[in-house]
């Protein structure tokens, strides 16, 4: 069957933080699942994963109340509030929650030292400093703290005042907000003011990866991807071509009738030539 604008296809989009989230959601969990963390779901069908000492977890919420998809967070003690907090949107390419949760896996196997902060609270000054060498500049016309990527899709806001630390766990506010993506079609992630100078520096990475992902758009789809986006077409697969061999078989197989059966008419005109497939489009 040929492409149509109307038909999904596959393409490679690099960079991957402008992909979509129409992908498969199970690796960032299976991350912790391969840790020995512990399943559960409620009736809604939301999604629990809880340590083994029952200090970090996570949920994926996507029958919650909000658009706050992902909720990571660790603390001393199973029934004291958390230390940090990390969310991620509806919006977010589930590559970026695997890479942060495949870090807080190592990171709990090491032990409370390093995925909880024992020392003085972070300031990112690290993190920052990376992000200030790899090109990204500071942007005076925010009310924030603002970094901001080489490509201009991605901003960084740091929070200078004073957070009481509930508010911070209730979601409420962040130290740290990710925007990320063109302005009509921005995701976000957020990060307290508690969490680890490491994993912070992991959370920074992981959004500004630009690996390539893959994904089944549509042309329009294709037509809001930011100018500085490559969408390659992929192969069809093996079973694609299956079908279509087959397809062809089938109609080639179906047996015309004779000439001399055919009703001919002055006023009748061939049917219309199929229109050629439409080329998968590159940026």
């Amino acid at each position: 069957m040929p492409y149509t604008p109307e038909k999904p296809r596959e393409y490679r989009i690099t960079p991957r933080y402008i992909a979509n989230s129409d992908a498969d959601v199970s690796p960032p969990i299976d991350r912790l699942l391969d840790a020995g963390w512990a399943l559960s779901r409620d009736e809604q069908a939301n999604t629990y994963v809880t340590a083994p000492d029952l200090r970090a977890r996570l949920a994926y919420l996507p029958e919650g109340d909000n658009c706050t998809y992902w909720k990571i967070s660790a603390g001393r003690d199973a029934f004291a509030p958390p230390e940090w907090l990390v969310t991620f949107d509806h919006k977010t390419p589930p590559e970026v929650v695997e890479d942060f949760t495949a870090a807080l896996a190592d990171a709990y196997a090491q032990g409370p030292d390093a995925y909880l902060n024992n020392g003085p609270r972070p300031d990112g000054a690290g993190t920052t400093l990376q992000l200030l060498a790899s090109g990204w500049r500071l942007n005076p016309a925010t009310p924030f703290l603002t970094h901001q990527s080489p490509d201009n899709l991605i901003r960084l806001h740091r929070r200078d005042q004073f957070l009481p630390h509930a508010s911070e766990m209730a979601g409420d506010t962040e130290r740290w907000l990710f925007e990320v993506g063109p302005p009509r079609d921005v995701w976000y992630a957020t990060a307290s003011s508690r969490l680890p100078e490491h994993l912070l520096h992991t959370l920074a990475n992981t959004v500004a990866d630009p690996a390539p992902v893959h994904r089944h758009m549509r042309r329009v789809d294709l037509e809001r991807l930011p100018a500085v986006a490559t969408a390659t077409p992929m192969a069809p697969s093996p079973l694609e071509v299956a079908r279509v061999r087959a397809a062809s078989s089938r109609s080639l197989s179906v047996p015309r009738a004779a000439p001399s059966t055919l009703a001919y008419s002055t006023t009748t005109r061939p049917p219309a030539l199929p229109q050629a497939a439409v080329a998968g489009r590159s940026r």
